[in-house]
């Protein structure tokens, strides 16, 4: 899901809702629950934009900005596609990062809940839940697809020859800086994943 556009879009709408010094504030306090959750926490973030502006009269405008975004709109061209695809391969999972409602509210909304068969985990930090995840889907072989290359490290560390690491060059992590084992393939784009040959996958 692009969630950089989500967010711009976001952002756009309540620009012109609230004044730009209020508009401005809703982001710091957004900041700061990222911080201090070291996730996105909408509805955290909200409830805090109520306290610190009690009297705002379009607070439940912004609610409703935020809390009913049509996700399914954001989704990378032909994703469901690659879903289906991974499927006829091995079982199919989505481990994301994020508080525990309006993440999973997300997922569901944008149609990739039906997608993996409910197969979705949404945790603090997925990157320090990989024997969990091994537990609740054992397997011979993993494939890890993110943007987030550090991730794929971490994986490629814990299972070894047992993994392949897919990192996609798209979404708001793909471009930083690569630390641990290199990934075992690199694709430019979710959909690129289609045309990836399954014997590289291994396992």
């Amino acid at each position: 899901m692009d969630n950089d556009r989500v967010k711009k879009d976001i952002e756009r709408a309540i620009a012109g809702l609230v004044p730009a010094d209020r508009a401005s504030r809703f982001w710091s306090l957004y900041e700061e629950v990222r911080k201090e959750a070291g996730v996105v926490d909408f509805p955290e973030t909200l409830r805090r934009f109520r306290r610190t502006f009690p009297d705002e009269t379009r607070a439940e405008d912004v609610d409703r900005v935020v809390l009913s975004v049509p996700f399914e709109r954001y989704l990378y061209p032909r994703a469901m596609a690659v879903i289906e695809k991974l499927w006829a391969l091995g079982d199919v999972a989505i481990l994301s990062d994020g508080d525990r409602v309006y993440q999973p509210a997300k997922i569901a909304r944008a149609g990739l809940l039906l997608a993996t068969r409910g197969n979705v985990l949404v945790y603090e930090h997925k990157e320090d839940r990989l024997a969990e995840v091994e537990r609740r889907f054992p397997a011979r072989h993993y494939v890890h697809v993110d943007d987030k290359a550090s991730l794929l490290a971490r994986t490629k560390t814990g299972l070894g020859s047992r993994a392949t690491t897919v990192h996609v060059r798209q979404g708001h992590y793909a471009s930083e800086t690569q630390a641990g084992s290199p990934p075992d393939v690199t694709i430019d784009h979710i959909a690129d994943l289609i045309g990836v040959d399954t014997k590289r996958f291994g396992g």
